[in-house]
C-alpha cells in the first residue's frame, strides 16, 4: 500500500520553494554548499500555501555579526567578491578561500565570474574504536644507534584536536632545555581580538604557546597530543620516543565533529574543509619562513561525495604541495563495516541489505546508464512483505521523488534525490530512509539496483553501513572497500595505511591483555582499503598503527578521572610541575600516519626537496611487503609497509652497492662520535666481525675486523671530514650483521 502524506506535501513544496529561488544557481555549488544556500534562503510558495518553512535551524545573526560561510570560490573576480562582503584569506591561481555572508550567497552565485562554490563538513578523528595499550613498538624504542638523522632542520606539521602544549614529550630532551613547539594556531580559541585568521588565534614562540597550556578541546579531547608523540616526541624519561625526535613543531587545532560543543552556533558553517586547507597552508607558510622543508600530518578524514565536492579542496592541496612540501593523511578505519555494493554491465540485478540500528539512514550511488533503483521489504520471519521502485529510468534529472510506505502498523518515508553528475556522463542519487523507530525493528531491507546496461555502484559509510544476509542471497553484493576517506583519497596526499604489529599490553597496574582480533604483522582489521571514489588506487603506504605508545594530555586526565578506560590502562603515569601525564596506546590510521609523516621528516632532512612523486618512488623500491602473496602496489597496502632506513638508503644512493646491507644489525647498538665508534653487542661474538666505512657515494673508506673478547667494543677511526657515513658489520651472525648510518661532526 503507498499513499502520499504531509511530509511528501512539504519536502514537494520545499523542492517548489528552491525551484522558484531563480536568483541561486544551484549548479555552481557543492551538495553540502547547496543544501546551505536551500537552508538560508527566503522561501518562495505556491500562491496559497502556509506551511512550516523548515524544521532545521540555520545559524541566525547577532550583535556580534553576520553568519558566514568559509569555503572555496573558483573565481579570478575580486572586485564581486569584495562588493559582496566577502573576506580573502588564501588564493591559489583561480582558487580562492574566502568567508561568504550566507545573507550574499545566492546573489553572488549569479555572476558569470564566480564558477564553482565549494565546501563540505568537519573530518572526524581515524582512531579505531577499541584503542588498545601494549609495550612500546620497536620503532619508537629510544636508542643511540640511530642519531645519523632525526629529523634536525625539518618542520613536523600535525593538524588534529586535544593539544597538550606543555606536555614534557614536545622538549628536546629529558632535560627540557628546547621546547620544538614553534606555532600554533587555535581554530577553537574564543580570544580572537586582533586575530587575522576567519577563525580563532595563533600562538608563536614558547612563552606564549606554553601560557595557552592546551588547545581549546584539550581537557576534552587528547587525539593530537598523541600523534604529535608519535611524528616528533623526544620520548622525555621514556623509552617512547618519536621518529623525527629532532624536528620543529608546527600545531594546528581544527574543529571536528566531536567539537561542536565548542562553537558558537553562528559560526558553524566556519568551521569547514575550507577551513582545514588553511589548517595546511599556516603549516607550509611557518615552514617556508623558516627556510626549512615540511611534513603535514592529518588523522582526520570524512567520506568523499560521489560528485567531486572535493575538486576545489584537491586542487588547493595540489598547489600546496611541492618540493618540501609533502602531505600525509590517514586512511581511515572504514573497514570495520561494509560499505559498498556493484551492480557490473551485464547483471540485471544486485542488491544489498542495509544494518541500521538508528531511525534514518542516507546512501549514495552512482550510475553510467538507465536504471531502476528499488526497496525489497522483508518481515521479522524473513519472509518478502513489499517491495517498490523509488526511482526510474526516465529522463527526467534533478529530481526529487519522495512516498511514504505503509508496511502493516508502521510506516517508512523515502526520498531519493536525482542529479547529473557535472563532470562525469553519470547520473548520481542520494537515498533517504526514514521511521519513526529504529530501521531494524521494521524487519530487513535491501537496496536493489536494475538495469542490465548499466553499471551502478551503492556507497555507504560506517554509519550507514550494508551487510550480506541470508534472508534472501540473491542481495549479497555488498563488500568491503571502496571505503577511503577524504582528503587521503586526493592525489596530492600520500595516503597511510595500518598494520598490526602488537597483539598484547601491560598497563601501569601491571595486567596483561591480549587482543585476538588482529593479525600479527598484517593490515590492520579496520584499516581503509580501496580503490577511492575517484578510482585512484589507495593507500599509497602502510604503517605500524596498532596499540602504538605515545603522550598523552594531563588537562584530558584532569577531566576523565582515575576511573576512565585510557587513564586505568595508561601504560605508564609520571608528574611533572604538579600534572599528571601519561604514555597511553591507541589504534588507528590515525596512529599510522603520523609515524609515516615522522619517517618522511627524516627523509626531508636527508634531501630537502623531495615531492610526493619522488617518495612515491622510494616506496617503490624500499617498503617491505607484508602479504607476499600480493602484487604490489594494491589497495590493501599501497606500495608495502615503509621503510624508514631502507628508505634513507636508497634516497642517499646506497641500494645499489651489494656489500651494504639494507637492514641494521638487530643485536648491536652503534654510537659514533667524532673520532671513534663504539659497539654493544646483546652477547659476545662467538667469530671475527668485518667493520667498513662507506661515504655516501658508496666508497669503501676504511676496514678493520675485530674480535670482541666480551659484549663491547670501542673502534678508533680515522681522520673522516664532517658528514654521512654508512658502517657496515659483516660476521656469522646474522643478528650482529648489518649496516648503520652514522654522522660525523
Amino acid at each position: 500500500m503507498l499513499r502520499r502524506s504531509f511530509a511528501t506535501l512539504l519536502l514537494s513544496l520545499l523542492l517548489f520553494a528552491v525551484m522558484a529561488q531563480s536568483a541561486t544557481d544551484y549548479s555552481k555549488m557543492s551538495p553540502w554548499v547547496r543544501l546551505i544556500a536551500v537552508l538560508n534562503a527566503p522561501p518562495t510558495y505556491p500562491e496559497g500555501a502556509s506551511i512550516p518553512y523548515r524544521s532545521i535551524v540555520s545559524p541566525s545573526g547577532d550583535e556580534g555579526g553576520t553568519p558566514s560561510l568559509l569555503a572555496f570560490i573558483q573565481t579570478n573576480d575580486d572586485d564581486v567578491l569584495e562588493r559582496h562582503g566577502c573576506r580573502t584569506y588564501a588564493r591559489k591561481d583561480d582558487i580562492v578561500i574566502a568567508s561568504i555572508p550566507l545573507s550574499q550567497l545566492a546573489e553572488l552565485s549569479q555572476h558569470a565570474s564566480i564558477k564553482r562554490i565549494e565546501a563540505s563538513e568537519s573530518c572526524h578523528t581515524t582512531m579505531d574504536t577499541v584503542p588498545k595499550i601494549i609495550n612500546t613498538l620497536p620503532v619508537y624504542t629510544a636508542t643511540q644507534s640511530h642519531q645519523a638523522f632525526t629529523g634536525s632542520g625539518v618542520v613536523v606539521g600535525i593538524m588534529d584536536i586535544g593539544f597538550d602544549l606543555t606536555h614534557p614529550n614536545f622538549y628536546s630532551d629529558a632535560a627540557l632545555s628546547n621546547y620544538r613547539i614553534k606555532a600554533f594556531w587555535d581554530q577553537l580559541s574564543p580570544d580572537t581580538i586582533g586575530s587575522t585568521f576567519p577563525v580563532g588565534r595563533d600562538y608563536i614562540g614558547s612563552e606564549a604557546i606554553l601560557a595557552k597550556g592546551c588547545a581549546t578541546d584539550g581537557s576534552q579531547q587528547s587525539h593530537g597530543t598523541h600523534t604529535t608523540g608519535i611524528a616528533a616526541g623526544s620520548g622525555y624519561d621514556s623509552p617512547y620516543r618519536g621518529v623525527a625526535f629532532e624536528s620543529d613543531i608546527c600545531l594546528v587545532a581544527n574543529a571536528v565533529t566531536a567539537d561542536t560543543v565548542f562553537i558558537d552556533p553562528k559560526d558553524y558553517y566556519k568551521y569547514t574543509s575550507a577551513t582545514d586547507a588553511l589548517g595546511f597552508k599556516y603549516i607550509f607558510d611557518y615552514a617556508d619562513s623558516q627556510g626549512k622543508p615540511c611534513v603535514a600530518s592529518f588523522s582526520e578524514g570524512y567520506s568523499p561525495y560521489l560528485d567531486e565536492e572535493d575538486s576545489l579542496y584537491s586542487a588547493f592541496l595540489d598547489k600546496l604541495a611541492g618540493p618540501g612540501h609533502i602531505i600525509a593523511v590517514s586512511a581511515g578505519n572504514e573497514n570495520q563495516s561494509i560499505t559498498y555494493a556493484e551492480k557490473p554491465v551485464g547483471t540485471q540485478q544486485a542488491g544489498a541489505f542495509i544494518h541500521i540500528y538508528k531511525k534514518q539512514a542516507n546512501y549514495h550511488l552512482k550510475s553510467n546508464g538507465p536504471m531502476n533503483l528499488t526497496l525489497h521489504f522483508y518481515d521479522l520471519s524473513h519472509n518478502p512483505s513489499y517491495q517498490h521502485t523509488i526511482a526510474s529510468s526516465d529522463n527526467r534529472l534533478d529530481t526529487l521523488l519522495a512516498d511514504t510506505l505503509i508496511l502493516g502498523s508502521d510506516s517508512c518515508f523515502v526520498s531519493a534525490t536525482r542529479y547529473p553528475s557535472r563532470f562525469t556522463a553519470d547520473t548520481l542519487y542520494t537515498l533517504q530512509i526514514m521511521a519513526h523507530r529504529n530501521l531494524h525493528e521494521l524487519g530487513y531491507i535491501a537496496i536493489v539496483m536494475e538495469g542490465a546496461d548499466s553499471r551502478v555502484q551503492l556507497y555507504g559509510s560506517s554509519s550507514n553501513p550494508l551487510r550480506q544476509s541470508s534472508v534472501d542471497p540473491q542481495w549479497n553484493a555488498a563488500t568491503y572497500g571502496h571505503n577511503i576517506l577524504a582528503p587521503g583519497c586526493f592525489p596530492s596526499a600520500i595516503c597511510v595505511g595500518a598494520t598490526t604489529w602488537r597483539t598484547s599490553y601491560t598497563t601501569h597496574k601491571g595486567t596483561t591483555i591480549i587482543s585476538g582480533n588482529q593479525t600479527y604483522g598484517k593490515r590492520m582489521t579496520e584499516s581503509s582499503t580501496g580503490p577511492a571514489l575517484n578510482d585512484l588506487m589507495k593507500p599509497d603506504v602502510v604503517a605500524p598503527g596498532y596499540d602504538v605508545i605515545s603522550s598523552y594530555s594531563s588537562y584530558y586526565l584532569e577531566t576523565i578521572g582515575p576511573d576512565a578506560w585510557d587513564y586505568r590502562n595508561s601504560v605508564k603515569l609520571f608528574e611533572h610541575n604538579g600534572r599528571t601525564y601519561s604514555w597511553t596506546a591507541l589504534s588507528g590510521t590515525s596512529m599510522a600516519c603520523p609515524a609515516a609523516a615522522g619517517t618522511i621528516a627524516l627523509w626531508l632532512q636527508a634531501k630537502p626537496t623531495l615531492t610526493r612523486e619522488e617518495i612515491i618512488d622510494v616506496f617503490s623500491r624500499t617498503c617491505q611487503h607484508p602479504d607476499e602473496s600480493l602484487s604490489y602496489p594494491n589497495n590493501d597496502y599501497g606500495y608495502g609497509e615503509i621503510d624508514a632506513y631502507r628508505g634513507l638508503l636508497d634516497i642517499l644512493g646506497l641500494t645499489g652497492i651489494e656489500s651494504i646491507s639494507q637492514h641494521q644489525p638487530a643485536g648491536v647498538s652503534i654510537i659514533a662520535d667524532n673520532c671513534s665508534i663504539h659497539l654493544t653487542f646483546i652477547r659476545q661474538p662467538a667469530s671475527p666481525i668485518n667493520v667498513s666505512i662507506y661515504s655516501t657515494n658508496g666508497a669503501m673508506l676504511w676496514q678493520t675486523t675485530i674480535m670482541p673478547a666480551g659484549s663491547y667494543a670501542n673502534i678508533s677511526l680515522p681522520q673522516l671530514a664532517s658528514g654521512i657515513y654508512a658502517i657496515q658489520l659483516t660476521g656469522s651472525d646474522k643478528e650482529l650483521s648489518g649496516s648503520q648510518l652514522i654522522r660525523l661532526r
